[in-house]
């Protein structure tokens, strides 16, 4: 016999995949009218595409420099549905009209639009003439930022001589992603193909030749391997370390053929990292699910609140209990991705505790973002009330499995 003392409902959705995806709020990380090494001429074009059907689209586009951007240049424009609007050298003639200008774009509008961008070298010597080469942009959006004790990775970086001598150079460009007065204290650690860490340069104050990332601040590492000694390598990944903070950053890599001038875009490594993540309870026999789910709300790199439904048995009976805490919670996640936390709960009729329940969180995120892992429940104090025995109640290291994924929201 069941006995359900209180319910509630989760369901489990499947992780999110990332592609290029309409949003409201995105980023371009990277885009110039400028000369570079070599004598590559930088330019960058732009598409906002309006999906729907009926709505028009009102977008603003910001240019952000290599500089703290408080009050970033903007330019307002229309797009009917369904239609693209594309911008060539959108830095210079197309929409900002620079005549030398380096940094990202930020899109903000009313309904999602697709955002795509081209960071290309217009001075590529072919055997038809002049022509270009470049790397393509999705527009990021902004709740995949990663703020304080939150780590991304950039991957496939090569610098095989100094500067543009070599076969290939290779930069890095990060973009502040929340505006006003919020700044980010990074650290950017390499790490060679066999994930052997090569050295570390920090930007959190502490280093006076790398200040913490300002307000929607775009900040270019030309020959980034080159800050590390080494200064080269092939197949390096570097990560960058968000330790403090109110801010939050995206990033970027190019890794740049020196011969052709072609650059190469490398996304950085990007899933939901705050929001509501929701899923179910498993039995850890047979991974089948049971009575129960879970809710865990996560931001600023910590569990900040949970709630969740599961049985316990009592004898031949049992009883499904909800628990949470009672006014949230702040448990960081620690560098290797996990979190523990606790909560003890008396369980009452009304008037009478019946018995008390510490309930044991435990759970680990996986590379793409997903959670998993253990809910332990000990069971003490059962008393008999209303002719019913709690004390079969009893049990400690009743364990169960879950699993749970983003389901929607910013924290």
């Amino acid at each position: 016999m069941k006995k359900v003392l209180m319910t509630l409902c989760f369901a489990m959705v499947a992780a999110a995949a990332f592609a290029v995806v309409p949003a409201t709020d995105q980023y371009v990380p990277a885009v110039a009218h400028s000369d570079g090494f070599g004598g590559a001429k930088w330019r960058a074009d732009l598409w906002i595409y309006n999906p729907s059907a009926t709505q028009t689209a009102n977008v603003t586009v910001f240019l952000l420099l290599r500089q703290a951007n408080p009050n970033p240049a903007s330019q307002p424009v229309t797009v009917q549905p369904g239609d693209t609007l594309y911008f060539k050298d959108v830095i210079g003639a197309g929409l900002f009209n620079q005549s030398s200008a380096a940094g990202g774009l930020h899109i903000l509008s009313d309904i999602p639009v697709l955002v795509t961008a081209e960071s290309y070298n217009a001075n590529v010597t072919t055997s038809k003439g002049t022509g270009t080469s470049g790397g393509f942009f999705g527009g990021v959006p902004a709740s995949l930022g990663v703020g304080a004790g939150e780590t991304t990775s950039v991957i496939g970086l090569d610098q095989d001589a100094s500067a543009d001598t070599g076969q290939f150079r290779s930069n890095l460009a990060l973009v502040e992603t929340t505006g006003g007065s919020n700044t980010v204290d990074f650290v950017l650690d390499r790490y060679d193909s066999n994930g052997n860490l090569v050295g570390s340069w920090a930007c959190d104050g502490s280093n006076s030749a790398c200040a913490p990332l300002g307000p929607w601040e775009v900040r270019q590492f030309d020959l980034v391997l080159q800050n590390f000694l080494p200064p080269t390598g092939s197949n390096q990944r570097i990560r960058i370390r968000v330790t403090g903070g109110n801010g939050a950053l995206i990033a970027a890599g190019s890794r740049i053929d020196n011969t052709t001038g072609d650059p190469s875009t490398i996304d950085m490594w990007a899933f939901q990292r705050s929001g509501r993540f929701e899923g179910v309870v498993l039995d850890v026999a047979t991974g089948a699910k049971v009575d129960g789910g879970l809710q865990l709300v996560i931001g600023g790199g910590a569990l900040t609140n949970f709630q969740g439904v599961a049985g316990i048995p009592c004898g031949s009976d049992s009883f499904t209990l909800d628990f949470s805490p009672n006014a949230g919670v702040n448990v960081p996640i620690a560098a290797d991705g996990t979190i523990t936390t606790s909560v003890s709960i008396d369980y009452t009729d009304g008037v009478s505790t019946l018995f008390t329940t510490n309930w044991t969180l435990y759970g680990a995120r996986a590379a793409d973002g997903t959670w998993s892992g253990t809910l332990k429940s000990d069971t003490t104090g059962g008393v008999t009330a209303g002719g019913y025995d709690y004390s079969t109640c009893n049990a400690l290291g009743i364990t169960r499995q879950w699993r749970a994924a983003w389901t929607g929201g910013n924290s």
